[in-house]
């Protein structure tokens, strides 16, 4: 089993070359010198249905090599053999080359490289440089990460059929929208509700990452390698409904357009891409204004791949430590979402409390007996 998981996985890497690669000493370009990756095989003396069915942060991050991604490697796999035969295949990367899109394209091929059919795959594309020339003097520095603050990560699970409902609800209240996504009502409803648990604000600010791969003219396809995504900013008053809450998602993600795109890979474009992010720095140090910062991993094709033993029965996210932010995920047992949501205790509680997100939320999560859970981590 680990042998098959192994081999499938040097495969793969012959494609996705620059991810055994080494990180430079400026930081900036990758040494492709085939170096591989870091490969760990653990013996997890529990049930993996267990974890399954009261997931804690905690213990996720122990199913994945999470530290690798401040390390030079760009990957690092650790195989977990559950005593009741569940398998979890933690996945740790570095956001440096490669964003959540670029992860499930390279998860897909390892999929079918276990299977024996990794040619029906068309292979990455590693161009995204010419799309995106680099300047030589920049250096890379993030912006938009905030100091813990005694927090606690969460899970919180919505169904289709309350997904459905927050979409009816919008509609109904705000005669402009139509076909709001259910990206847009989950997101929404859960700033609303941690806008109202941190209180005493002047202006609620959103920060959603929005992949960009769609946004362009031709678009481009989902093996298009790189982090490609920006991050769209939504300002509302700390008092406003749910459904103009949606408009004004809504408003942001359309600006991110074929224009802004233009604009971003013209000769300015460098600038432009780092004053997207200076937003959020800027936002946060303002007195009176709240910050929540939201990503979706939501519609990836790694939802639907295999290694030839069936489909994941869980997909997970670990190593969450940002606070006041949100990764939405797919759920595995309908179209539903999984919300994982960082905030200070103090904060989580209050937000816990919402009697709008309590008559939302799916309580409790029950599991068919797992095969395999795959865990991931940036």
């Amino acid at each position: 089993m680990t042998i098959k998981l192994k081999t499938s996985l040097s495969k793969t890497l012959t494609h996705f070359y620059p991810l055994a690669g080494k990180l430079s000493k400026n930081r900036n370009t990758i040494d492709c010198n085939d170096q591989g990756v870091q490969f760990l095989v653990v013996q997890v003396e529990s049930n993996l249905l267990d974890i399954i069915k009261s997931p804690v942060i905690k213990e996720l991050n122990q199913l994945a090599m999470v530290e690798a991604s401040s390390v030079e490697e760009q990957l690092a796999i650790q195989i977990n053999l559950f005593a009741c035969g569940g398998i979890a295949v933690g996945i740790s990367m570095s956001h440096r080359i490669m964003d959540a899109c670029s992860l499930s394209s390279f998860v897909c091929h390892w999929f079918s490289a276990a299977k024996g059919s990794e040619t029906s795959l068309m292979g990455p594309v590693l161009d995204s440089a010419v799309l995106f020339p680099p300047m030589e003097s920049y250096e890379y520095s993030s912006t938009v990460h905030s100091p813990l603050k005694n927090t606690v990560t969460k899970r919180f699970v919505f169904s289709s059929l309350a997904i459905n409902k927050l979409k009816r609800e919008v509609v109904k209240n705000n005669c402009t929208l139509v076909n709001p996504t259910r990206v847009e009502v989950v997101t929404a409803l859960i700033w609303k509700c941690a806008t109202a648990a941190l209180g005493d604000c002047k202006a609620s600010v959103a920060f959603h990452i929005v992949n960009f791969r769609k946004k362009m003219v031709p678009a481009l396809q989902d093996h298009q390698f790189g982090n490609l995504f920006q991050l769209a900013k939504s300002t509302a008053h700390p008092t406003a409904d749910l459904a103009s809450l949606v408009v004004t998602l809504k408003s942001s993600f359309g600006k991110i357009n074929d224009n802004y795109m233009k604009s971003l890979t013209g000769e300015n474009g460098v600038e432009i891409a780092k004053d997207n992010f200076r937003e959020i720095k800027n936002s946060m140090i303002q007195e009176g204004v709240r910050v929540f910062k939201f990503s979706s991993w939501c519609g990836f094709s790694v939802n639907e791949g295999d290694f030839g033993w069936g489909k994941p029965l869980w997909i997970s996210i670990v190593n969450l430590g940002d606070e006041n932010s949100t990764v939405l995920v797919d759920s595995t047992c309908d179209d539903g979402i999984e919300a994982w949501i960082v905030m200070n205790k103090d904060n989580m509680k209050r937000f816990e409390q919402n009697v709008e997100l309590k008559d939302l939320l799916v309580w409790p999560i029950t599991q068919p007996h797992p095969s395999a859970h795959l865990a991931a981590s940036s």
